[in-house]
C-alpha cells in the first residue's frame, strides 16, 4: 500500500513524535537517553543492564498500565528517568519521561539481585487496542487484520530506527506473540533479549 496502511502510519508517528525526541542527545540543550541513564546510576548507586530503551510490541496490541501485571510479579517499577521538556504543536513545556523497572530472575525477590532496565510498551498499540473495543466503521477490519497491522508497525519502526545513526543503538524493539490464549510473562521475554544482547557483545569483544 506504499505506506498507506495503519501499521506504517503508527510507526512514523511514534518514531517522530516520541522516540526521536527522547532518545538522542541534542548537545547542551537536551540530555539523551544515555546521559539520563548514567545520571540515575550515579544518583541511586545501581547498574542499568543495557543502556537502551526496550519497547514491547505484543501481537495482541494490549499493554497493561503497569508491566508488573504482565510479569507474574517478576518485575516492578523502580524509578523514573529525568523528564524531557519540549514545546510541541502549541503545547508549552510538554513533559516526557521513562520508567526504570527492576526484574527479579525467576521471580525470587529474596534470593536474587534484580536487574534494572528501561522498558515500556509502544503506546500507539494501546490506542489501536482501544479503538477495536468500540463500534466504529473500521472496527471489524482492524480486528480481522489486527495481528498483521501490529507486525507492520514493528517492521516499519525497526526499519526507521535501524537507518537512524542517532537512535539505532539506543532502542531495542521486542516483538512477541501474546495472541495465542496464553498469558506471556514479559519479564521472561525481556530477560531472553538481555541474554541475547550480552552474548552478542561478548562475541564481538572476543572477535576484536
Amino acid at each position: 500500500m506504499q505506506g498507506l496502511d495503519y501499521g506504517s502510519a503508527m510507526a512514523y508517528s511514534y518514531y517522530y513524535g516520541y522516540l526521536r525526541i527522547i532518545l538522542p542527545s541534542t548537545g547542551s540543550l537536551n540530555k539523551g537517553l544515555v546521559e539520563k541513564l548514567e545520571n540515575i546510576e550515579d544518583n541511586h548507586n545501581i547498574k542499568i543492564s543495557v543502556h537502551k530503551l526496550f519497547v514491547l510490541i505484543p501481537s495482541s496490541s494490549y499493554i497493561p498500565p503497569d508491566l508488573k501485571e504482565a510479569s507474574y510479579q517478576w518485575m516492578e517499577g523502580a524509578m523514573n528517568l529525568e523528564e524531557e521538556e519540549r514545546n510541541r504543536a502549541g503545547i508549552k513545556r510538554r513533559m516526557y519521561h521513562n520508567t526504570v523497572y527492576k526484574i527479579y530472575p525467576n521471580g525470587q525477590k529474596l534470593k536474587t539481585t534484580p536487574l534494572y532496565v528501561v522498558v515500556e510498551g509502544a503506546t500507539p498499540l494501546l490506542t489501536f487496542h482501544e479503538v477495536q473495543k468500540h463500534a466504529h466503521n473500521e472496527t471489524d477490519v482492524y480486528k480481522k487484520y489486527g495481528k498483521e497491522i501490529v507486525l507492520k508497525f514493528y517492521e516499519k519502526l525497526k526499519e526507521l530506527i535501524s537507518n537512524d545513526t542517532e537512535c539505532a543503538d539506543l532502542c531495542e524493539l521486542i516483538y512477541y506473540d501474546d495472541n495465542n490464549g496464553t498469558k506471556v510473562n514479559v519479564a521472561k521475554v525481556i530477560l531472553s533479549r538481555l541474554s541475547q544482547i550480552q552474548n552478542m557483545n561478548s562475541e564481538n569483544f572476543n572477535n576484536n
